[in-house]
């Protein structure tokens, strides 16, 4: 006896009892029957068969293809149509409404059974497979990290919906385009492209990320080469994971332990110098004033002072970059200290015309910073910014608010910064600037690390320059 219940729609009495009987000796229970398409719908609802036999031709308002559609399409239901009819508009009309199965009356009770058994095993396999389709596509959807698909001609064939929260792209918007919209290096996607198709997989492959908002985002790949079924066209399918918070985390991590390092040796440098360099100091200024000599003697040792005060500017520096800072955290409004900045700086930029324009949110909260030291990162980036732009440029200050964060930008127009110059940023004692130490940039850095902030540059030469400053709301 099998488990499944068969509901009967049947206008013919006589029929339908005939029917109700070799449905039963093929082993299922008849739970229902019904006399018209309004009748099987209702009945259908009530009793919940696992199969209605339907009669094509009901003499009622309703068809028993209406009804078949009905029923299915609200109750998910499968059903076999049973009609006296098999000519080719009654089949094109009823193949249309997708039925599990066709059988014309009269039949024995073999052919039924094995309509019957296929049409149920048919929709058992159809459930299942919309079931796995369905998880599938729960998953796809809500999926953190980024799961596409590529041609081997580096076309995009998919990719999950999550793209959008990454990169600001739409899912419709890059399927079917070339990787290049994706990715943002070519050269980086030619290295991918030919370690997959020469290991026909991909472990941790780091690349960046295209994105609508500039924002730069470091994916991590896992990957490899498939085929669905045998014969079919070979594909990659990847996942992207987003690691930007983890190599911004390595970056600043290697960025202090290189300062720490870079400082302990200052450090020692300058106090070894500092006393050979404190004595010709002194011993020039005894020889100028007890001796008043004539030129050039006292041209030259007039230049052996200025320069010893110079290195001891200098070991000054190297001083205040190795020693700890006492950061004493107070709540500030910082576009107060934004304002004081670009006052102390206004007379350098009034002698080249240079334009700064302030951009702030409306509301900004009070932050946790020291003010004297913070204003001396800021003055540092405006100074910066205006050896950098020509005359009649400009610098552009910006100060975005955010849950537990501000983001401080300093953008201007100058000659830009070199890629590889870009690198080297922070690393103290490197500098382009003929009169400068190169520590100026890697005081500001060791500033903002003791607020619990971060720093960093974009640049493009012959565009310009932006700095950007996260500095939290609370000290930590």
């Amino acid at each position: 006896m099998h488990e499944e219940r068969i509901m009967i729609v049947e206008d013919e009495m006589i029929i339908a009892q005939d029917i109700r009987k070799i449905v039963q000796i093929c082993g299922y229970e008849v739970c229902c029957m019904a006399r018209s398409g309004e009748d099987a719908i209702q009945k259908a609802n009530n009793f919940k068969p696992d199969l209605v036999l339907m009669d094509i031709m009901l003499e009622s308002k309703m068809t028993g293809l209406e009804a078949a559609h009905t029923i299915y399409r609200n109750l998910n239901i499968p059903f076999v149509f049973v009609s006296a009819y098999a000519d080719d508009i009654t089949l094109q009309k009823a193949i249309k409404t997708e039925p599990y199965g066709y059988i014309v009356k009269p039949f024995e009770e073999k052919e039924l059974k094995v309509i019957l058994e296929l049409a149920l095993y048919k929709f058992k396999m159809e459930s299942k497979l919309k079931k796995s389709q369905k998880k599938y596509l729960h998953i796809f959807e809500n999926i953190q990290d980024i799961y596409c698909e590529f041609d081997l001609d580096m076309k995009i064939l998919e990719v999950s919906p999550s793209i959008k929260d990454y990169t600001g792209w739409t899912r419709k918007e890059l399927i079917g385009k070339e990787v290049s919209e994706l990715f943002y290096d070519n050269g980086q996607i030619n290295l991918l492209k030919e370690e997959i198709k020469n290991n026909g997989f991909l472990n941790d492959f780091e690349i960046e990320l295209n994105s609508k908002n500039n924002k730069k985002i470091i994916g991590s790949i896992q990957g490899k080469i498939v085929s669905e079924n045998a014969g079919d066209e070979e594909k990659m399918v990847f996942a992207i994971r987003d690691i930007t918070k983890q190599k911004e985390m390595e970056k600043q991590i290697m960025r202090t332990e290189r300062l720490a390092g870079v400082g302990q040796l200052a450090a020692g440098i300058a106090h070894e110098i500092r006393n050979p360099l404190g004595n010709i100091s002194s011993a020039i200024q005894f020889c100028l004033e007890k001796y008043q000599p004539k030129e050039p003697l006292n041209q030259y040792l007039q230049i052996v002072l200025r320069n010893s005060e110079s290195a001891n500017q200098i070991i000054k520096e190297l001083l205040e970059f190795a020693n700890p800072r006492d950061i004493k955290f107070q709540h500030e409004d910082i576009k107060e200290i934004l304002d004081k900045t670009v006052g102390l700086t206004q007379t350098r930029c009034e002698e080249k015309k240079i334009k700064v324009i302030k951009d702030y949110d409306k509301k900004i909260d009070k932050i946790a910073v020291d003010e004297k030291w913070i204003q001396q990162c800021f003055v540092n980036f405006i100074l910066n910014a205006i050896d950098a732009v020509k005359k009649e440029g400009e610098i552009q200050i910006s100060l975005e608010d955010y849950n537990d964060h501000i983001i401080i930008e300093f953008k201007d127009n100058g000659k830009g910064i070199s890629q590889e110059n870009l690198k080297k940023i922070f690393d103290p004692f490197f500098t382009t600037k003929s009169d400068g130490t190169g520590l100026g940039l890697a005081m500001a850095l060791q500033i903002i690390l003791a607020h619990s902030g971060n720093v960093d540059f974009e640049s493009e030469e012959g565009v310009g320059t932006k700095v950007m400053v996260k500095l939290l709301k609370k000290a930590r």
